[in-house]
């Protein structure tokens, strides 16, 4: 790639990650505040963004937050396996003979 194409890119770039800020500032008057308090799975339910392009747009200081948020929890409480791990016990269940 040629300079232009690399500043072209970015540009791209950039202007994507702003319309998907300006979706989620849109988004956080919908989602439910406790105590001042709002979490990212909440926002999750509202954008269905990933969680990584979520978590640093909510990271921006240039976020613009509903008077009643006075904070925003990144953890998620969602249950994360590792990639290839099955959930449960990993056995299978044994399939029941039919009786005559």
């Amino acid at each position: 790639m040629n300079d232009g194409q690399v500043e072209a890119t970015r540009n791209m770039d950039d202007e994507m990650f702003e319309r998907y800020k300006v979706a989620v500032e849109r988004a956080l008057p919908r989602v439910p505040v406790k105590n001042g308090v709002i979490e990212i799975d909440s926002v999750w339910v509202e954008t269905s963004l990933p969680y990584d392009l979520l978590e640093a747009i909510l990271r921006r200081e240039d976020l613009v937050r509903p008077a009643n948020v006075e904070r925003i929890v990144l953890k998620t409480r969602a249950q994360q396996q590792p990639q290839g791990e099955q959930s449960g016990s990993g056995k299978r269940r044994r399939k029941r003979e039919v009786r005559n």
